[in-house]
């Protein structure tokens, strides 16, 4: 079985005033490559906090993260910083883009932290831009877009540098709810062609659009409901 996700015995805690606060306890998970995969819970269930461990953006207390084959773990700060950059494509709530540079500087940032030649960068943003339908608007500010086309954008930019997984925190969180399916739709086209994405959501119509999902509360795995097969072969 080819997994690009391994998490084991994953805990979490948080020390303030001689007060211990697991935000994850215990978390055991694995995740196929090519896996639509959503985790949900209730505010302060820890899915944000495993959301995080998974990005190599925090570190845990105790257990492992294995991505790709590698034990994140104890990595330095340059190497998970390298990881993250190299593997995983992070898809957030508010966007994060840069509103002071057009739409294919935002796309394009990710390959110019590498050190890509400027017209290798425009030339692979482009191709993203194209893969989520936003070409047309590729000189445009952030501002200029709806908040759908800002998330295409982000979408683009989390894929330009072809990453193992891409992580999305409540992709959906500020969109209504035709164009937050327009998203999801074209989450599940990149999953089609052999993407593996992780989504955190508090959105039921968005988790049931998956194909497993991992339900977490009180920082453990409560439960967990598989709703398709995976799909390993991708498409031509």
């Amino acid at each position: 079985m080819d997994y690009v996700v391994e998490v084991v015995n994953l805990r979490k805690v948080y020390r303030m005033n001689g007060v211990e606060t697991y935000a994850l306890n215990g978390i055991d998970l694995k995740v196929r490559r090519g896996e639509f995969l959503a985790i949900v819970g209730p505010s302060g269930s820890g899915k944000s906090t495993l959301l995080n461990m998974l990005g190599a953006l925090d570190r845990p207390t105790e257990g492992k993260v294995i991505i790709d084959g590698i034990d994140i773990t104890g990595l330095s700060d340059s190497k998970r910083a390298e990881l993250r950059n190299m593997k995983i494509g992070f898809v957030f709530q508010s966007y994060n883009l840069i509103q002071r540079i057009n739409v294919i500087n935002n796309v394009e940032l990710p390959l110019l932290l590498r050190g890509i030649p400027p017209n290798v960068r425009r030339d692979k943003a482009m191709h993203m831009l194209r893969e989520v339908g936003l070409s047309h608007k590729y000189k445009n500010k952030p501002n200029q877009l709806s908040g759908g086309e800002q998330q295409r954008v982000a979408i683009a930019r989390a894929l330009i540098t072809d990453p193992s997984i891409i992580l999305a925190d409540e992709p959906t969180g500020n969109l209504d709810s035709k164009t937050g399916k327009a998203i999801i739709d074209l989450f599940k086209q990149l999953n089609r062609k052999g993407r593996t994405i992780i989504v955190v959501t508090h959105n039921m119509e968005v988790a049931y659009e998956t194909d497993r999902i991992v339900y977490i509360r009180d920082g453990r795995v409560e439960k967990e409901e598989v709703l398709r097969n995976i799909v390993t072969e991708v498409e031509n």
